[in-house]
């Protein structure tokens, strides 16, 4: 049965470990924008592996974690404040593993990380599936309030809620995304989209990328940066991604196919669609929608810090309750 949007995954398994990396000079696969522009320097991860186990993404099939774990960095926030005063201010730390609700309410690292980072004024990029960041408002407030860059991006796929259920049914609603996405513009804090996966012939006809763009204007996204659905050339990966296509979108088979060949070797994280006027065609549709919205699809640049933080108020924390 499929679940509801935003169900708790019944099959994960937690353990608890310590390890180095969860703190670390930046890497791993990302919106090529974000990579290509030097936007983050660090790379702030708390959990090894995410909980909601989409079907396009490359998680699930992480060789460091058995199938359904999700491994908790009970040393991140140690490992931060080690590094934390060597840190350059005016590159950003990259924050993930707000997906990893269950764990993250109870361990609370990512907010104990936060106070940190807020102390010493350093410059915040989150990504997230998840509107737990809300959790998290008033110390966002506070960083943002002092002059320091921060930023939330909330990935999407699609604005279409038949899809989110299909692909990625342990995350919350796309709808509900967009309502964390205001609530946090209205604040103050730059907010984006990362329309990633776009999926090919799914969440990539004009009718689909207007609603997103256009909801996501009204909502006070300032961004909207596209990457394409990747997919390896073998392994499990490829064979997720085509055994949803089997069961969902069987006249798609062939295509995808075809954009995605198969062979016996590729790059660890896939490539994106072998088809040049697929992709130039694609790129075209989202540059014209983006313009009709003013919305960029490139994101913005990190402002330099001022040499003086403004004097913060302080802030009750918002409850769970508000937004689960």
């Amino acid at each position: 049965m499929t679940p509801r949007l935003g169900e708790n995954n019944p099959n994960i398994v937690y353990t608890k470990y310590e390890t180095p990396s969860a703190f670390r000079k930046a890497g791993a696969f990302l919106p090529r924008d974000l990579i290509k522009k030097e936007v983050y320097e660090y790379r702030l991860s708390p959990y090894m592996g995410c909980s909601k186990r989409c079907q396009y993404c490359f998680e699930p099939h992480n060789e460091f974690i058995r199938e359904n774990e999700v491994k908790i960095k009970t040393n991140t926030v140690s490992v931060l404040k080690s590094n934390i005063p060597e840190l350059d201010k005016t590159k950003a730390i990259l924050l993930d593993g707000y997906d990893c609700e269950t764990a993250e309410q109870k361990e609370r690292i990512i907010r104990s990380s936060l106070k940190v980072i807020v102390q010493y004024g350093i410059p915040l990029l989150i990504q997230t599936k998840s509107d737990l960041v809300l959790r998290d408002l008033d110390l966002l407030e506070e960083l943002n309030d002092s002059g320091v860059f921060v930023n939330v991006s909330f990935s999407l796929t699609s604005l279409n809620q038949d899809h989110a259920r299909i692909f990625e049914p342990y995350t919350c609603s796309p709808l509900n995304r967009l309502k964390a996405l205001k609530r946090i513009s209205d604040v103050g804090i730059q907010t984006g989209i990362i329309l990633m996966p776009v999926l090919p012939f799914i969440s990539d006809s004009d009718e689909e990328l207007d609603h997103l763009f256009s909801r996501s204007a009204e909502n006070g996204c300032e961004y909207v940066i596209p990457e394409p659905l990747r997919v390896t050339s073998s392994g499990k990966q490829r064979d997720a991604c085509f055994g949803v296509l089997k069961k969902h979108f069987p006249a798609l088979v062939k295509r995808y196919e075809e954009l995605y060949p198969a062979r016996q070797f590729g790059p660890k994280f896939g490539s994106g669609p072998q088809d040049n006027a697929y992709l130039a065609d694609l790129l075209k549709r989202i540059y014209e929608v983006s313009r009709r919205y003013s919305l960029p699809t490139v994101f913005p640049s990190i402002p330099k810090p001022r040499s003086e933080r403004r004097e913060t108020r302080s802030r009750r924390q918002c409850t769970l309750d508000s937004f689960l």
